[in-house]
């Protein structure tokens, strides 16, 4: 490996792990805003504060003349419908199970992405970051399926997440060869807003004013730090490493997430929470080793 693409590579692991710290928060801020607006309306309006941000941030970059870059725009469509769908499944599901669930199936995005990606050119593993794919995996699923193999519905919503992460992060990747990470963020932004106010409306009583007041703090919290902060250091992430090895970094998330509900919402880890975290640990160590 050249010396430019080491430091590249040790760029895109920073950025990797600076998300995963501020991810981790993401549950415990969307649990508060959800429980009190309802999921669909928490949603919306974090991303409004989001949207307001990354407009004010591209202009002010001089960065609206990207829009005019016609080659982007496919990708640019196909990342905001996966990722609004992967958001609204997301605060869906904190209606129905606890933050550290949700952040640790979230997790399973490293196995989804290796088995639909992993033979993708660019996106392959050498067998020391494999094992690390195959260890942090079966500490999730240690985690998440405690002696049984069923999922409640909020569950089955954060799986459904998951699921679809892989294909948000590759048109993302691709979307970012020609337009800026926060380019990316406002056009999916602005595209997502009506689908979710329509959305929002249809199928969630709206909350008054004075509560959406009360909870302005975690909607700030959840759009300019997690919508737009982390968003932008998760697509600098993918346009400098893998996918694969993305997702996988992001092992840190659910374990700072379990760390942070039983700080914040007396949400204490189970033994199988505790034993799953060690081979996510190990596997972590793996992963964050130099490309042979």
């Amino acid at each position: 490996m050249s010396q430019s693409a080491h430091r590249s590579q040790k760029q895109g692991e920073a950025y990797a792990i600076a998300l995963s710290v501020i991810e981790a928060h993401f549950p415990i801020f969307a649990f508060f805003a959800v429980a009190a607006l309802g999921a669909l309306h928490a949603y919306f309006y974090s991303l409004v504060i989001a949207t307001v941000l990354l407009i004010g941030w591209v202009a002010l970059r001089g960065k609206l003349k990207e829009l005019t870059r016609t080659q982007a725009w496919r990708d640019l469509a196909l990342t905001s419908l996966f990722i609004t769908t992967l958001f609204s499944l997301i605060f869906l599901a904190l209606n129905h199970t606890s933050p550290s669930h949700v952040a640790i199936i979230l997790f399973m995005q490293v196995l989804f992405s290796y088995l639909f990606l992993g033979r993708r050119w660019g996106e392959t593993l050498d067998r020391t970051h494999l094992i690390g794919v195959v260890l942090m995996t079966v500490g999730a699923l240690i985690i998440l399926f405690p002696g049984k193999l069923t999922l409640n519905p909020g569950d089955g919503l954060a799986l459904m997440a998951a699921i679809i992460a892989p294909f948000a992060n590759l048109f993302q990747k691709k979307a970012r060869t020609h337009v800026s990470s926060e380019t990316i963020l406002m056009v999916r932004s602005l595209i997502a807003l009506p689908v979710l106010y329509l959305l929002a409306q249809l199928f969630e009583p709206a909350p008054a004013w004075p509560a959406i007041e009360e909870q302005l703090l975690w909607l700030f919290l959840i759009g300019g730090g997690v919508f737009v902060v982390s968003k932008i250091f998760w697509i600098e992430a993918l346009h400098r490493l893998p996918i694969t090895k993305v997702n996988a970094l992001f092992a840190l998330s659910p374990l700072l997430t379990m760390g942070l509900a039983w700080w914040i919402l007396q949400d204490a880890p189970t033994w199988t929470q505790v034993l799953g975290a060690f081979p996510v640990l190990v596997g972590g160590f793996f992963i964050t080793r130099k490309a042979t």
